[in-house]
């Protein structure tokens, strides 16, 4: 059985970031070698889920850059396009304003999109990919919460952990650390993101 990511998302030409995960959870596979169902999650669930936080960012990080590019270039014609209309007379003179205008409003959906959506949404999920790898390293290292238990206990922590950080991501703005409910297992207490919205 391979190491490597699952199938949709096996990496080609991947980003440093994405070799980095693909090699954490080689290493954190080979790790749990005698346990294979301890390397299904952490191959097509934690594995799966930073790798995909990390594609959804960029592709948001590529958004803001676009919008945040439109808007520049927008404010630099928008002026040049409402001054050429203004000298010109008749059908150029139509058709420079009506440009403009549309030009315009472009610019300002674009900057909206900057101020709301893409950056928003790029902070988002660069966090959440930072908390999934850096749950990862910890398990990894036997740091933090992982080191004075047993191999079951270990890893019951680390899938806890992981899914509070999902559960939390995917309920939405937090206004503070998700309710954890009384149980007598003696884990620690996961790590949830305390997001600030605006």
């Amino acid at each position: 059985m391979t190491n490597a990511l699952p199938g949709r998302l096996k990496l080609r030409r991947g980003s440093v970031v994405q070799r980095r995960i693909a090699r954490l959870t080689s290493a954190l596979v080979d790790q749990w070698s005698d346990h294979p169902q301890a390397q299904e999650y952490l191959r097509y669930q934690w594995g799966e889920r930073v790798l995909n936080a990390h594609l959804t960012g960029r592709r948001a990080q590529r958004a803001f850059y676009l919008a945040r590019w439109l808007v520049v270039a927008g404010a630099t014609i928008v002026p040049t396009l409402v001054a050429a209309g203004a000298r010109a007379h008749g059908t150029a003179a139509t058709v420079t304003m009506v440009t403009a205008v549309a030009l315009s409003l472009l610019v300002a959906i674009a900057a909206t999109a900057v101020q709301v959506q893409a950056g928003q949404r790029w902070r988002l999920f660069s966090q959440y990919e930072a908390l999934l790898e850096h749950v990862g390293w910890q398990l990894y290292q036997r740091r933090g919460d992982y080191t004075d238990w047993d191999i079951e206990q270990r890893f019951a922590a680390f899938v806890d952990r992981v899914e509070k950080l999902v559960l939390a991501y995917h309920a939405g703005p937090l206004t503070g650390p998700v309710n954890r409910a009384d149980d007598a297992s003696g884990l620690p207490e996961p790590l949830i993101p305390d997001w600030q919205w605006p």
